[in-house]
């Protein structure tokens, strides 16, 4: 048995960010069982994403709400069951209305896990009073980086598995992984510092509309919406069509996973580097709201890239830009939250930006799906760069200018 004393961190690290990994490599799966085996769709495409982040929307402020009143760590656990269920059900049948609700229950299992991982670590920490709000911005970078590392461990298997055996049994097991992890949760996770909600006579009501006050009376808080709204509308046109206008502009069906899974590596190596970049640049006191414009401004650059030619290795190169810039931007935007939201409902205001970003995703898709059958995904993905230009305007609202301090 160890001799380490409990450290939340590391906890925190290793398995949020483990579960992060595992989610990389399903999300290859996924790219191909929906663009090569199942040969859908634009439209197709877009309403799995649409069902998603419905039930996202749908779901994530009272889940968010249950974290702060009963357990933060609980959620978590009945996250990582319902999501490794909605894994093994997206791959269960080539029936598409089969497999359609499977966005659901994957949603509703995410939206259990949203925000309530960063809440519980951060008043864990706090209580022990060990760290401030700089060392949690650069614990959730080092959290998103160990999630990367493991994914270029698990993409390279998953590549193996799906090649010998199936992409179908690739998924399975990744699914079955994502279950076992609520086990982890629930040996490794303690609750020493954190007071349920119930414990203090607040209500569900009470909670959501503490949160819901928090974040309108808080102008960072409420320019940060505006800045998740704009990426998000954006990043629906990548996430359901970029892999699409790859693949349709070489012809390599018959190594698509074997095309995708070496994308996907790269992207997972530029991911790595791009959060080393960002922790560093946190420790110099750049500030989140700062990073996170000069990161949204890569992020159009790159996505305009792709969006203008049909070059499979340029259009390659412009996904690695915006997408290893929209990875660092998640603990970014997260630190952002976190330091203006109260411990009480804190886990509440998480989801609230959570359920802003299924507002944007769900509106979001269904514009550029319907684009993209009137038009062609090339442009849909030059609308989706705009959106990301435009969210970086926004984030320079963010930023305080006080020299003596370090900016948010």
């Amino acid at each position: 048995m160890s001799n380490k004393p409990y450290d939340p961190a590391r906890v925190f690290v290793r398995a949020a960010g483990f579960t992060e990994g595992i989610e990389w490599a399903f999300w290859l799966v996924l790219t191909v069982w929906w663009v090569v085996d199942l040969n859908l769709g634009p439209l197709e495409l877009v309403l799995l994403g649409t069902v998603l982040e419905a039930s996202v929307l749908l779901a994530e402020t009272p889940t968010g709400v249950v974290a702060d009143l009963i357990s933060r760590k609980r959620s978590l656990i009945i996250a990582q069951v319902v999501m490794g269920i909605g894994f093994i059900w997206a791959v269960a049948s080539t029936n598409y209305w089969v497999i359609l609700p499977a966005q659901a229950v994957f949603g509703i299992g995410w939206t259990f896990r949203s925000g309530a991982d960063t809440a519980w670590v951060t008043d864990e920490l706090k209580g022990m009073g060990e760290h401030s709000d700089d060392d949690l911005d650069r614990l959730l970078i080092r959290k998103h980086q160990f999630g990367i590392a493991v994914a270029l461990v698990a993409l390279p298997v998953t590549i193996v598995v799906g090649e010998l055996v199936s992409v179908r049994w690739a998924g399975l097991t990744l699914g079955v992984i994502q279950i076992l992890m609520g086990g982890y949760f629930y040996v490794a996770l303690r609750e020493d510092h954190f007071v349920p909600g119930y414990a203090k006579d607040r209500g569900f009501f009470e909670t959501l509309r503490e949160g819901v006050a928090s974040v309108r009376g808080t102008p960072r808080l409420r320019m940060l919406v505006l800045v998740i709204v704009a990426l998000d509308m954006g990043a629906e046109g990548f996430d359901r069509l970029g892999y699409k206008h790859l693949l349709d502009s070489g012809s390599i069906d018959d190594g698509s996973l074997l095309v995708l899974g070496a994308l996907f590596i790269a992207m997972a190596f530029a991911g790595l580097a791009v959060n080393a970049v960002a922790g560093r640049v946190l420790e110099s006191g750049y500030g989140v709201a700062r990073l996170a414009v000069v990161l949204l401004a890569v992020a159009a650059i790159g996505g305009a890239l792709a969006s203008v030619t049909s070059i499979v290795v340029v259009i390659a190169i412009g996904y690695m830009m915006q997408d290893s810039t929209r990875e660092a931007l998640w603990p970014v935007l997260d630190g952002w939250a976190n330091r203006d939201a109260p411990s009480q409902v804190r886990a509440t205001v998480h989801s609230l930006m959570g359920q802003a970003t299924a507002i944007a995703q769900l509106v979001g898709g269904l514009m550029l799906g319907a684009i993209a059958e009137l038009t062609s995904i090339p442009i849909v993905l030059g609308i989706s760069a705009g959106l990301f230009g435009l969210s970086s305007v926004l984030a320079t609202r963010g930023v305080v200018r006080r020299p003596t301090q370090t900016s948010y």
